[in-house]
């Protein structure tokens, strides 16, 4: 799978920023839990193009990003996420502030499972940068 459609799966720049970051590896971990969830690459597809809503997104996809998320060591099992992990990634990178403040809007959402919450606060986060980059 391509790592343009891991990117858009992601749907944030604080995932983008760790892809980008863990090069090779962090591909791995993206191509492992798509592989292990049977996330195709149509899925992915239908998703950056808007085709498949949010609210039409499946389990499997959700527990892709649940996946990725856990891999990378920044949600437990739950579904929460590990916000100390997350800033120690980022406590020397451009990007810091930008992660602080996305943590501090996201960093609490939760879905029905942990699978949903991953991908709930992925689309918070995505939303969140969205927003911020407008400014």
């Amino acid at each position: 799978m391509k790592s343009a459609f891991a990117l858009a799966l992601l749907l944030g720049c604080l995932t983008g920023c760790l892809m980008a970051g863990d090069g090779d590896s962090g591909r791995q971990i993206v191509e492992t839990c798509f592989s292990e969830n049977g996330v195709a690459e149509q899925d992915i597809v239908d998703l950056k193009s808007g085709k498949t809503k949010p609210e039409e997104v499946k389990d499997n996809v959700k527990c892709s990003a649940q996946c990725i998320l856990a891999k990378f060591g920044f949600m437990n099992s739950k579904g929460q996420l590990l916000n100390d992990k997350i800033l120690e990634h980022f406590k020397d990178a451009p990007a810091k502030e930008q992660a602080e403040k996305a943590l501090a809007a996201c960093g609490s959402v939760t879905g029905d499972n942990p699978c949903d919450s991953a991908f709930q606060i992925l689309s918070c986060l995505e939303k969140h940068v969205s927003e911020m980059m407008k400014m």
